[in-house]
């Protein structure tokens, strides 16, 4: 950081002379440090896909989740700390929770991306308290068809039809603007999911990850699940072949 931000970051309310609030972009670089995450909206449904690092041997397969059930027809996924996560979780499945007392029927996404973006904005304005150190998507499917919002720990959001966040984010969306997202169903979602995140996946920093996966699609009647472990596997297997074709024909170049 340059001299000009000496001094104006020890506040989270408090802007540089050039207009910046250094304790927000400190919080981007925590997601920045995270595992990549992608959301996919096709024309069926929501695919989420999160690379997991494991960082320790004596890692136990599928603990420390980072895709959370919100309410029966929202899912979240997110990049960062995940203690954050888990707090913005807790949060939103309030806020759904809430609703669903009060109005007898599910949250409706745009209104939860909205209650939970200003939750996340508040954390910016006061000097009591930090910047949430995570990002998170929110993909559901409802009777208007798939919705997905991504905010960002700045309390900034939009609605998606591909987004990435996390360390590899920008390779990552590359890769989606590749695809005809609004044309795809979900099961071609999974496996070009799948091989996005195999392909972005840095094996010399983190040689070893753990993909996750689920979805909010028609055919599971607008429920949030995990993708199945055959189908997954599958998309595992066929990223597998792809990246071993590609780096085939690397070496043919050669």
């Amino acid at each position: 950081m340059s001299s000009i931000g000496t001094g104006y970051d020890l506040s989270a309310s408090q802007f540089s002379p050039d207009g910046r609030v250094f304790q927000v972009e400190y919080a981007q670089k925590a997601v920045e440090n995270g595992g990549t995450v992608i959301g996919l909206r096709g024309k069926d449904g929501v695919v989420f896909a999160i690379e997991k690092i494991v960082t320790s041997e004596l890692y136990e397969p599928g603990t420390n989740k980072r895709i959370f059930n919100i309410d029966k027809h929202i899912g979240m996924a997110a990049s960062g700390l995940i203690s954050d996560a888990r707090q913005m979780a807790k949060t939103a499945r309030s806020v759904a929770s809430s609703y669903r007392s009060q109005y007898g029927v599910g949250i409706p996404l745009k209104y939860l991306n909205d209650r939970v973006s200003m939750y996340m904005h508040a954390y910016t304005l006061y000097s009591a308290v930090r910047p949430y150190g995570c990002s998170v998507i929110f993909g559901a499917y409802e009777s208007d068809g798939p919705q997905m919002y991504m905010i960002d720990p700045a309390g900034v959001s939009y609605g998606y039809y591909g987004c990435a966040i996390g360390k590899a984010k920008q390779s990552a969306k590359t890769e989606i603007e590749k695809l005809k997202l609004s044309e795809m169903n979900c099961n071609e979602l999974v496996k070009e999911a799948a091989r996005i995140i195999y392909l972005v996946h840095d094996e010399l920093k983190d040689k070893k990850f753990e993909l996750e996966m689920s979805w909010v699609t028609e055919h599971t009647e607008g429920r949030h699940e995990r993708v199945p472990v055959e189908i997954r596997a599958n998309a595992e297997t066929k990223a597998k072949q792809a990246m071993a074709e590609d780096s085939d024909s690397d070496t043919e170049d050669i």
